[in-house]
Formats: C-alpha cells, sequence, structure tokens
C-alpha cells in the first residue's frame, strides 16, 4: 500500500463452515473470527483514524454489526471483502457523526488491482478523475503550488524558491487545495454511501 495503511485482510483462512456456523448463530465460530480478524480491523480503523479510542470503537462497532448481520453473511462470497465494507462504512459513519472529515487525504488507500475487487478498482478511480477535477479548477498558482508538492515531491521551502513566493504564501495554498479536495472528497464518500 502507497501511503503506509494497514491492508484489511485477516492473513487467516476463515473456513466456509466456520462462517456457516456463524450465520446460524454459533458463538464459538464468532469467537474464532473475532480472534482473526480484529487485530486487522482495528489497524486498519487506527491507520485511518488516528485515535486509539476512536480505533477501539470503530472495531467493536464492526463486530457488533458482524454479529448482529450475521444471517447475511450466508449469500457473501469473500469474506475479507464484506469485513473490509463493514469497517469502512462505519469508520465513514463516524467521521460524518462528528462532522468534519478528519481523514487526511493522503491517507486514503491506494487500491492495488491484485486484491482489490473491480468495484473498489472503479470506485479509486472514480476518485482520483474527481481529484483531478478539482485541482484542474483551482486557481493557476494554487494549482502549480499543489502539483509541486503532491505530484514533483517537493518541500514548501524548494516551491517558495522555485516559484519567488513566501514559505507562508505556499502554506496557504496547500492547505486552499486540500480543503477544496476535501469537500469533494466528502460529498463523493456520502455519495457512495448513499447519502447524497
Amino acid at each position: 500500500m502507497r501511503w503506509g495503511i494497514i491492508p484489511l485482510t485477516t492473513n487467516m483462512i476463515i473456513s466456509q463452515d466456520i462462517i456457516e456456523e456463524l450465520t446460524e448463530g454459533n458463538q464459538e465460530a464468532f469467537h474464532i473470527i473475532f480472534k482473526a480478524a480484529y487485530p486487522q480491523v482495528r489497524a486498519f480503523s487506527m491507520g485511518l483514524l488516528k485515535n486509539d479510542a476512536d480505533a477501539d470503537d470503530i472495531a467493536q462497532l464492526v463486530f457488533i454489526k458482524l454479529w448482529t448481520k450475521r444471517t447475511m453473511l450466508a449469500q457473501v462470497r469473500n469474506f475479507d471483502t464484506y469485513l473490509y465494507t463493514i469497517t469502512k462504512n462505519t469508520i465513514l459513519n463516524h467521521i460524518a457523526s462528528r462532522k468534519a472529515l478528519m481523514i487526511d487525504i493522503t491517507d486514503i488507500p491506494n487500491v492495488s488491482t491484485d486484491n482489490a475487487s473491480p468495484l473498489d478498482q472503479i470506485e479509486a478511480s472514480d476518485m482520483q478523475l474527481l481529484i483531478d477535477m478539482v485541482v484542474g479548477n483551482m486557481p493557476p498558482q494554487r494549482q502549480t503550488v499543489y502539483r509541486m508538492s503532491r505530484e514533483d515531491g517537493l518541500s514548501n521551502e524548494q516551491i517558495a524558491k522555485t516559484l519567488g513566493l513566501q514559505k507562508k504564501t505556499v502554506e496557504n495554498h496547500l492547505n486552499l487545495a486540500l480543503g477544496d479536495i476535501r469537500k469533494v472528497l466528502k460529498f463523493f464518500i456520502m455519495l457512495l454511501l448513499g447519502w447524497g
């Protein structure tokens, strides 16, 4: 993963038999799945939210949802994808409930084509297209500063020197650019979840 977010995979094969037992309400099956998947769910949440208490809350909510919606597992083909979706939606609901987009846009996982579903790849592609459109509509200097920072990897000092600007001006341009992108990403995320 490009940005260091821990991918949400259980790294442990959870057999279809265990999943079927969970579907039927077997608490031992739930305990086995919990032990296998909890560390990854929590680490994934922590990677996005950067807060121990919030990551704990999210992980607990994910497993409460898994238990309460266990009968739906009968239709699930890929357990890891299902668990990822529950976790992602729980995190996004948490962010929306706080009325603040706390995720730094550089923390959004880059969907690798190796283990991403076609839907994940389409969503990632749509998100990147949306970011490109927002950047393309920025005022010229803000766009230049953003591209030099995010695409060329230059520091604020290097950008300031290259463009003949004050470092504070560069920082202001970057803050405005990231603010524009966050607003659009928040709207995009809400649309993905069907809130729009």
